[in-house]
């Protein structure tokens, strides 16, 4: 009997060992936009937004798309091919555009999807 008790311990110890393992750390990463803010389209556009380091110089003014703070596993390779700084992943996340303070330009109103954290920066 005390031996068939002796059994079940190691797998009740790995189970708890690793209910208490540490989550996987994100690795955040800045993409710039590279396209023209005069385009709803284009800002739109995930491959329009490629990833830099370091980060892009922003001034947080709602005029001008600028750049995203995100997850690197939100970016895929770019369609040119990998010579090509990497894009956004549409297929992970869509781009929300607007006017900001200026009627002829657009900025990142929103990311959809699953984006996961971001932080948006525009310019002037």
């Amino acid at each position: 009997m005390k031996k068939n008790l002796a059994r079940p311990i190691p797998v009740v110890i790995a189970i708890t060992a690793a209910s208490f393992a540490a989550p996987s750390k994100k690795t955040l990463t800045y993409v710039e936009f590279v396209g023209n803010p005069a385009s709803v389209t284009q800002v739109q556009d995930e491959t329009s937004w490629e990833e830099i380091s370091p980060a892009p110089n922003c001034n947080g003014v709602n005029k001008k798309a600028c750049r995203i703070q995100i997850d690197h596993s939100k970016l895929t390779i770019h369609p040119m091919g990998t010579i090509f700084p990497r894009v956004l992943n549409g297929a992970l996340l869509q781009i929300n555009a607007a006017h900001g303070i200026s009627i002829n330009y657009y900025i990142v109103s929103s990311l959809t999807g699953n984006p996961g954290a971001y932080v948006v920066t525009n310019q002037d």
